[in-house]
């Protein structure tokens, strides 16, 4: 048996972080969030230095605001420049001995904040303002406002250089990590609501509420209740405030651009019937899902196995290192294919080494079936630098299969990459949600299974303004600023004259371009920016097909009009977004079939719109010069010392305590031995590059659990259980009694379930259902309908949504049987009765 254990790697002297703290205000309106990031950084060491921190930020936020304070006597702010521009004057900056302070975007969801020249015993604070859509939980039916804290270390390496990357000065693959961080975080929540808030909690951390803020039920307050520790998780607060979830339309003028932004934002109610479907499940089993992400993935897919219609043909792929599918094609369902999928569910442990999704998903599309819709459901924790690859995969395939494929991504765990699993939600037309570690899952699988079984609605179309652009000038000439390429991008495509026959038109602008999915019980957001003097319509109409018929909704605009660039700036991030998803109006205009879509013409309208809405983006930076005095530039004319602010590292249960005394340090020095683990990790990074490295570790490698010494296995323990309680874990132990047709059988474990030894036990109802079905098939009947009057009676108040696909099942069972509607609602009544009997008697209850 090979043993890893970890060591650390430190300079023979250790510098001092040069972050002290970081502060985080974030003010909550409705379903959009404004946050401010005050990072304070002090060098009180002798020497100049240079202090990088990368940090995160929530997926498509909208990155629109960057400030210095120097010694808190003067500010400088920061401008939107072309990427390589800034990079270019940042460091000849720094070179003059002058202060200078970048932030680059380095991924979707990982920026990079540059503090170049702080000299000895100077003060800095940059100071990030963002605006951000929040997310519709479908768990708790409110909106869930995300603050990640920490970036988890990614499986592999991420493509980076300084000319791929547009000349920015990002360290490719390096974030330091520690144990330990010297740096803390001071939350501060503000929610103003337009309606009365009912509830807020946190799923993730402990935090005090104050409610009713100058008496205003409108207005609350929210912070941690310890201030002093930093976040060793992404923290979410989750808001309950009446009617949000209500069809709203919202226009707001912005006198800086002179155009109106409007807003189209719901939440559907509609159903629609389901289709016969193929499933598919594939299941994250790397060794960064530890222990209970991991035993979450395994319960939200035995939850899915067994809610799964009869008629549908399913598969599950696990994958790690490698991968591998539960069958060679998808089965149909039926006992025998349940039961090896479920006994493949209990048994699933993260034992599959690193994160290779890209190889699993392309099998998934290869192997999937050409004569029914397809749904994939991506179960993981993302933690992975190849994003851009994976989606461009789901992409060609969603675009091969049009509306008969579909993947759903669930983010599982406490430091979840929400850049991969939005991002491949929204190349498959599906949809996203996340659960922490502390979270339940089940109504939220259930209902991504219920919408993955029916049919898209599809050829949506809205309308904005009654302007008709048809009987306008159409343009179709390139702006001045997009008439010859970009330098510095390799494009391989025609000179700009032969680019002018590309239609463009910003008059109407709608993000994203192609409206995406409806789904019921998830918050639909659509913007479109009007140019100057173009008023929208006082009603927004949405018009849509199904398979049902035609759909149209009209929703009134908001009479108020709203001033800023607050919704502006959060629509110019989804026209950016589409524009690198090659789904924006330039590539998917009818006019533009057929033709090539040069980069650098996508390069130049990105930067245009991050210079215009002040974004930072792929091709935008912040920059921020500080000019100094003569003297202060010649102590600072040196090569200032680079000081890398660690992330903290946040391992799987079981193994912080091998961390110990592990301290941060930077690359190439001596090596020093610390306790012996069972766990092996690669950061994605160069190995001397990383604070805590563990002996033996492969770079292609994730958290991978080792063989352990061997130990006697715990006696089982026999644990009183009340059947009769509306709880979680009862619902799953009945459900496991259900046959895949819906059925439930009699069983000596149904017996038990309900404190009874035999048949002779339910021998009352059993007579009253006798009168009303004679003694054909009576058996069946009886366990049947007991369970359908278990579920309503019991478990709906509770779990409705997570029980409410097995009950239907169990449904049609019973209508298959008795097949007549009159006896099966009296049969249905008596059962009720008789589970209400049960739970109100005083008979003792057995342990189980």
């Amino acid at each position: 048996m090979q043993i890893y254990g970890l060591y650390f790697i430190v300079e023979q002297e250790i510098k001092p972080i040069p972050l002290q703290n970081v502060v985080v205000e974030a003010n909550i309106v409705d379903m959009i969030a404004e946050v401010t990031i005050s990072q304070n950084y002090k060098n009180i060491e002798k020497d100049t230095i240079e202090a990088l921190y990368k940090f995160p930020i929530y997926e498509a936020t909208a990155v629109c605001g960057f400030e210095a304070e120097i010694d808190g006597q003067r500010k400088v702010r920061g401008i939107v420049k072309e990427a390589k521009e800034a990079a270019k004057e940042y460091t000849e900056v720094i070179q003059e001995g002058h202060g200078a302070y970048l932030l680059e975007s380095e991924s979707e969801d990982v920026f990079q904040c540059s503090v170049g020249n702080i000299t000895s015993g100077q003060t800095v604070v940059m100071k990030i303002t963002y605006v951000t859509e929040l997310k519709h939980d479908s768990e708790s039916e409110n909106i869930r406002f995300v603050l990640p804290t920490n970036i988890a270390p990614r499986y592999g390496s991420s493509e980076y250089s300084s000319s791929s990357n547009d000349g920015k000065i990002l360290d490719p693959d390096v974030v330091s990590y520690s144990s330990k961080t010297d740096y803390y975080l001071d939350l501060t929540v503000t929610c103003r609501m337009t309606s009365t808030i009912q509830n807020i909690e946190s799923p993730s951390h402990k935090i005090s509420t104050e409610m009713n803020i100058d008496g205003n039920p409108k207005i609350s307050k929210i912070t941690l209740t310890d201030q002093t520790t930093h976040l060793e998780k992404d923290f979410i607060l989750v808001v309950k405030s009446k009617d949000l979830d209500q069809p709203r339309a919202f226009v707001e003028y912005s006198p800086e651009t002179q155009t109106n932004c409007v807003m189209l934002t719901l939440v559907p109610k509609f159903s629609l019937n389901t289709t016969i479907s193929e499933l598919i499940f594939v299941v994250d089993r790397s060794g960064s899902m530890s222990v209970e992400p991991m035993k979450k993935a395994a319960q939200a897919l035995e939850l899915l196995l067994r809610s799964l219609p009869e008629d549908c043909y399913f598969n599950v792929i696990s994958f790690g290192s490698h991968y591998d599918s539960l069958f060679p094609k998808s089965q149909l369902y039926s006992e025998t294919s349940l039961s090896e999928a479920l006994n493949l569910a209990q048994a699933m442990k993260s034992n599959y080494g690193g994160t290779e999704i890209y190889s699993a998903l392309e099998w998934v599309f290869e192997n999937s079936r050409d004569d029914m819709p397809t749904s994939v459901f991506l179960i993981t924790d993302g933690e992975v630098w190849n994003v851009d690859q994976i989606v461009r995969l789901v992409s060609k395939n969603e675009e091969k299969k049009k509306d008969d494929l579909r993947l759903f991504s669930l983010g599982i765990g406490d430091s979840v990459s929400h850049n991969l699993v939005e991002s491949v939600a929204r190349a498959g037309k599906g949809y996203a949600q996340f659960v922490t570690n502390d979270e339940r899952m089940d109504k939220k699988v259930i209902g991504m299974l219920k919408n993955a079984l029916k049919p898209p609605i599809k050829d949506y179309n809205i309308t904005w303004t009654d302007v008709d652009f048809s009987k306008l000038t159409e343009k179709k000439e390139l702006p001045s600023e997009v008439d010859k390429p970009a330098t510095g991008i390799s494009d391989n495509t025609e000179s700009s004259s032969s680019q002018s026959d590309i239609f463009i038109d910003t008059r109407f602008q709608q993000a994203p371009y192609i409206i995406p999915p409806i789904y019921p019980g998830v918050r639909f957001i659509v913007y479109c920016i009007l140019e100057k003097n173009i008023e929208p319509c006082k009603v927004i109409t949405l018009k849509a097909t199904s398979q049902d018929g035609p759909i149209k909704l009209d929703i009134p605009l908001d009479p108020v009009t709203l001033q800023g660039l607050k919704i502006h700036r959060l629509a110019a991030r989804k026209l950016i977004q589409d524009l690198d998803d090659e789904k924006s109006f330039i590539h998917k205009h009818p006019e533009n079939a057929n033709k090539h879509i040069p980069d650098s013409l996508v390069k130049e309208h990105i930067v245009k719109l991050g210079k215009t809405y002040n974004l930072a983006s792929k091709y935008t930076s912040f920059i921020a010069i500080d000019e100094r005095n003569n003297e202060t530039v010649s102590e600072a004319q040196t090569i200032p010392q680079k000081r890398k602010v660690p992330q903290f590292l946040n391992m799987p249960k079981g193994t912080k305590s091998f961390l110990g005394s592990m301290r941060f340090g930077a690359s190439s020095l001596t090596a020093k031995p610390a306790a012996t683990g069972y766990y092996k990790r690669s950061f994605g990074a160069s190995p001397m590059e990383v604070n805590d490295l563990l002996v033996g570790a492969s770079p292609m490698e994730d958290y991978t659990p080792l063989q352990a010494p061997p130990s006697a296995p715990a006696a089982p323990k026999k644990v009183s259980v009340n059947h009769k309680e509306p709880k979680i874990e009862n619902l799953f132990e009945f459900l496991g009694l259900q046959s895949f047709d819906g059925k439930f059988l009699l069983s000596k474990p149904f017996y038990a379930f309900f404190y009874k030894n035999d048949l002779n036990d339910f021998i009352s109802l059993k007579q009253e259902i006798e009168k009303e079905t004679g003694k054909a098939e009576i058996e069946e009947v009886l366990s049947t309908c007991i369970a359908i009057a278990y579920l309503e009676v019991v478990m709906f108040g509770k779990f409705k949504d997570e029980s409410d696909m097995c009950y239907e099942k169990a449904e049609k069972a019973l209508k298959k049987i008795v097949k007549n509607e009159e006896k099966e609602k009296i049969i249905i009544a008596k059962s009720k009765e008789w589970i209400n009997n049960w739970i109100n008697s005083d008979t003792d209850r057995k342990e189980e």
